[in-house]
């Protein structure tokens, strides 16, 4: 999806230049949440500032949520249907694979990095798998990265970019901020679900990936929201649903709170991504030069590579497996491996899963 922007912005609409969106793209990935969400909010203010800004992240988290809204509504009506529930005893075993191809793809990269990332995210997978809060171990990695790397970095600058003036800084923050006293007015009961929503991705340091196990963390095992199998159904929705996967707050929010609770989750999981980006393009020089903010951001970094671990290990004991499910895994694996291309998975998957179960 970051190649299809920047195809359409720098090649063909020509909008922005091609050396301001890539330092776009550096800034988006330093920062929680969304890469791609924070990436178009950062192209819609280049080209239109706040205006541009504003509609740009409407704009692209628009029909994501449309369809996932739909999606959730047909799955909270008819999963008891039997043609519904094979299709999903399927797309459990491709989430399962889908997780744990992810863990082994992050864990791959903090392998490169050398021992210091490996033993964090041991430590890290270890710790969840005897009970201890994600909150406290993602801590705990970034103060062991202060301490292991923080002699290590390369300093170099990774580019300037265009920093939003603090006029538009304070209107984003104190827009969003507006919205949050609303949904506490008008809908006091969502109010705590959209604090955890908006903590969830302002610790999804490394990519979207690392959100799902927090996530799972807060809605199954500390809140009980919703059971694994649920869980798991809405991640297999969100991989059908074109755009970001995060769009799993709303499949969250629509089962617990209905139409509200959709609209409360998917805000409260992307807005922090806006203010964020005003913040960093204001002091990104200042903090993409400090030594002690790359070293601890390493760390937790590496942490989620024990977290993914840590949720792979649980969807794959939620799943009542046989042998017709364990081909179905490795044939899922496999395309995953050998294709990477989860939405075309997700979509073949639930159809021979119709078939087969």
């Amino acid at each position: 999806m970051v190649e299809y922007l920047r195809n359409t912005l720098t090649v063909s609409k020509r909008w922005i230049d091609p050396e301001a969106f890539t330092k776009g793209l550096v800034t988006c990935q330093g920062i929680p949440g969304a890469i791609v969400v924070n990436l178009a909010s950062y192209c819609g203010y280049q080209i239109r500032g706040l205006p541009g800004l504003l509609i740009a992240f409407a704009s692209f988290l628009l029909p994501s949520f449309l369809i996932m809204l739909v999606f959730s509504a047909f799955y909270k009506e008819g999963r008891n249907l039997g043609i519904i529930k094979s299709a999903f005893i399927g797309l459990e075993v491709v989430v399962v694979a889908i997780v744990i191809n992810a863990a082994g793809r992050f864990l791959l990269e903090r392998v490169r990095e050398g021992p210091s990332s490996i033993v964090l995210s041991i430590v890290s997978a270890t710790l969840l798998l005897v009970g201890s809060s994600p909150l406290l171990v993602i801590a705990l990695t970034g103060a062991l990265g202060a301490l292991f790397y923080s002699k290590g970095l390369d300093l170099q600058s990774r580019g300037q970019v265009m920093a939003i003036s603090k006029r538009d800084g304070w209107i984003i923050t104190l827009s969003f901020a507006s919205c949050y006293c609303l949904i506490y007015l008008l809908f006091g009961g969502l109010f705590e679900f959209s604090c955890i929503m908006t903590k969830i991705a302002l610790m999804s340091f490394g990519g979207v990936y690392t959100a799902l196990p927090l996530m799972y963390h807060e809605v199954v095992q500390t809140k009980a929201w919703m059971d694994s199998k649920t869980f798991m159904d809405g991640i297999a929705l969100g991989q059908i649903t074109p755009g970001p996967i995060l769009i799993n707050a709303t499949f969250v929010g629509y089962i617990t709170g209905g139409l509200v609770g959709a609209l409360v989750g998917t805000f409260a999981i992307f807005a922090p991504g806006p203010v964020l980006l005003s913040i960093v393009m204001t002091f990104v020089d200042k903090i993409d030069s400090s030594r002690p903010f790359r070293a601890v951001t390493k760390g937790m970094v590496a942490a989620f590579a024990g977290l993914l671990i840590f949720v792979s290990i649980k969807f794959t004991l939620a799943v009542h497996w046989d042998i017709t499910k364990l081909a179905f895994f490795v044939v899922a694996f496999g395309w995953l491996i050998y294709k990477n291309d989860v939405l075309a998975l997700a979509i073949v998957g639930a159809i021979l899963s119709m078939i087969l179960f």
